[in-house]
């Protein structure tokens, strides 16, 4: 399988991600890749009010539950694997997430997700 990252920007002045996610070729077209959009890791400014931030892509639901779980905690509950399961489930249904929780280190978080074509992208985001 051959992915090429997105181009993600936040901008945040205006609170609003520009997605342009570029096609991914797998041998099965109709396969949907998965990325994480982590907004609180910001890798660099493009100017004041857009930032470059770290993503996850790939076609492996159960490792994008996994590293999303991670990233908010390296021991998490029950509770919390149950709530991030549900954010995955909503967002591969193509429901909305609006979700939050609180990170192991006490930080909240929100995490909201989104379809653009054959591609779906959950959104984590200081509170």
């Amino acid at each position: 399988m051959i992915v090429l990252l997105p181009l993600l920007l936040f901008n945040t002045a205006s609170n609003t991600t520009i997605t342009e996610l570029q096609n991914v070729t797998t041998q099965e077209h109709n396969e949907k890749s998965h990325v994480l959009l982590f907004e609180p890791n910001k890798i660099g400014n493009v100017d004041n009010s857009t930032k470059i931030v770290s993503a996850i892509v790939g076609s492996n639901l159960i490792k994008i539950e996994e590293e999303l779980l991670e990233e908010i905690s390296l021991t998490p509950s029950a509770q919390l694997k149950e709530k991030i399961n549900q954010i995955i489930t909503n967002g591969t249904n193509g429901l909305s997430c609006d979700a939050s929780t609180i990170t192991e280190d006490g930080k909240p978080i929100g995490i909201d997700c989104f379809s653009p074509g054959n591609h779906i992208v959950w959104h984590v985001y200081p509170k």
